[in-house]
């Protein structure tokens, strides 16, 4: 009996440690051997997203000091790991614990690149994205509000998980990278009416849409005679003949400002 109350009380000495304050410590590893594996496993499975050199692209930016969702080493590591439930980051199943850790210690290493001011001023910018109606289909936050429509993606943060460079991509040419929750679809009802805009949800039986206008529009699969989905068709049209290029420079630097904490 002490036996078993000594084995018990040494189950309950661990546990509390598995809970107390270190639980979410974690050391990477950082000798140039693990680094260079790192490497190798970020360009092979992440510059698609996050850049050659974290700077971003359809991923978020990771050429920073500090990353919004990965202050601690753990929260970096667990977002390698399980992916962010909601957005187009998976987790990375296919590697290793240790693998997971050497990358994470190699996206350490892009934080400690020099930042570079963008050209342009974002005030002019703010004032361009106002003048452009942006805010008919994009999200921003003014003061403690958010503000804006819904067509398009929210866009309060989006200097946190945009590369400038990335921006200016999707100004121009919106349909060079179309978010994987933007789907655009084509529908023709059994009646012959046409609808277009964004998928929001589909089941078995029932899909809606967004429509350009912001319209939720909600129809029985079973009243349509067509459904056309175009993975690279967006909503946004180009600005390339719209903006003068110190215009674009402008709303780049407003664009790359707004990092509302998500």
């Amino acid at each position: 009996m002490a036996k078993l109350a000594w084995i018990f009380a040494a189950c309950c000495v661990l546990t509390a440690a598995e809970d107390g304050p270190d639980k979410d410590k974690v050391v990477l590893p950082t000798t140039a051997e693990d680094l260079a594996t790192g490497k190798r496993l970020y360009l092979g499975g992440c510059t698609y997203c996050h850049g050659p050199t974290g700077d971003g692209g359809k991923g978020a930016d990771l050429a920073r000091a500090e990353l919004s969702r990965a202050k601690t080493d753990a929260d970096l590591l667990r977002i390698i790991e399980n992916g962010i439930p909601g957005t187009e980051m998976p987790g990375a199943w296919h590697m290793t614990r240790r693998e997971m850790m050497q990358t994470a210690s190699f996206v350490r290493t892009l934080g400690r690149v020099e930042i570079k001011a963008l050209p342009g001023d974002k005030a002019r910018g703010e004032a361009l994205y106002a003048k452009q109606g942006c805010a008919a289909c994009h999200t921003t936050k003014q003061g403690n509000q958010f503000t804006g429509g819904l067509v398009g993606p929210d866009l309060s943060a989006i200097g946190l998980r945009r590369s400038a460079g990335h921006l200016r991509e999707s100004i121009l040419d919106p349909e060079a990278s179309t978010p994987e929750n933007y789907r655009f679809v084509r529908l023709l009802a059994k009646n012959g009416k046409r609808l277009e805009g964004r998928l929001v949800h589909e089941d078995t039986f029932v899909l809606a849409i967004r429509d350009a206008a912001g319209n939720n529009i909600a129809l029985q699969k079973s009243d349509l005679r067509e459904m056309t989905k175009d993975r690279k068709k967006s909503l946004m049209p180009s600005y390339k003949q719209k903006l003068s290029p110190s215009e674009l420079d402008d709303l780049v630097s407003y664009l790359a400002s707004l990092r509302e904490a998500q």
